[in-house]
């Protein structure tokens, strides 16, 4: 399957920091990475559906292991101006398509949807 795999299991010395939000996560579950997000600072996420009733979210990638190294072939390389980068579908790179998605308008909704649907039933 081509599609980047990821369990939660937060390693013991892992900075308090890089837990923020993890509560919402089972330890050892496995979940579909549906974007990576590589922060200027540094530091990289996971974006993650941690609850089919809920939106998905950003988490530190120091919480989780790589069980899949396969990258969807939906997923762009998208450079931000504050020097951050993702990877991920290229309708969600576009400017103000988080905050649509998250004042949960239903063109962002739709969009989300259907390319999650092409990361997770990508072979």
């Amino acid at each position: 399957m081509i599609k980047l795999r990821v369990k939660y299991v937060p390693p013991e010395a892992l900075d308090r920091s890089a837990l923020q939000g993890t509560t919402a996560l089972r330890e050892g579950k496995e979940y579909v990475a549906l974007e990576l997000f590589s922060q200027s600072d540094g530091n990289t996420l996971f974006r993650v559906e941690y609850n089919e009733s809920e939106d998905s979210a950003l988490f530190d990638s120091r919480a989780f292991t790589i069980t899949s190294h396969n990258l969807p072939p939906t997923w762009r390389y998208f450079q931000h101006s504050s020097g951050s980068f993702s990877l991920c579908p290229e309708p969600w790179s576009q400017p103000g398509f988080w905050e649509a998605y998250y004042e949960r308008e239903s063109h962002a909704r739709k969009v989300y949807e259907a390319e999650k649907q092409k990361i997770v039933k990508s072979t």
